[in-house]
């Protein structure tokens, strides 16, 4: 299991609150958005607008705002995006990016690799 599904749901009901919240695009997703033509800059200032659970596989998601003026939807992992020094929750948002992208590498390694140690902060 890759998310504590409670903890992951108690982060979602505080993000709530304080929609919208500040953000940036990660690397992947930064290149990901340009490579289909989104004008989207590094530091660009976006806003989650909304936050769900996609289950354990697809884990917190968050449909954005702030990228392009065409209505077009725009959705990803919260491991994705980079916490604004400015953004209410930031120290939960990066526990739960670290826990979820070390369990992510983790399962990709084969979960059992001995002498496989959690990075600290």
């Amino acid at each position: 299991m890759i998310d504590d599904s409670k903890k992951a749901q108690e982060l979602i009901e505080q993000m709530k609150k304080h929609l919208p919240l500040p953000i940036y695009a990660g690397n992947m997703l930064l290149h990901m958005l340009q490579k289909k033509g989104v004008q989207v800059k590094f530091k660009q200032r976006l806003r989650i607008k909304d936050v769900f659970y996609a289950g354990d596989d697809g884990g917190i998601v968050c449909a954005l705002d702030g990228l392009a003026s065409d209505q077009a939807a725009y959705v990803c992992s919260l491991t994705h995006l980079k916490v604004a020094d400015d953004t209410p929750l930031k120290e939960e948002i990066q526990e739960y990016q670290r826990e979820r992208t070390y369990k992510l590498e983790q399962e990709a390694m084969g979960a059992s690799v001995p002498g496989l140690k959690r990075r600290s902060k």
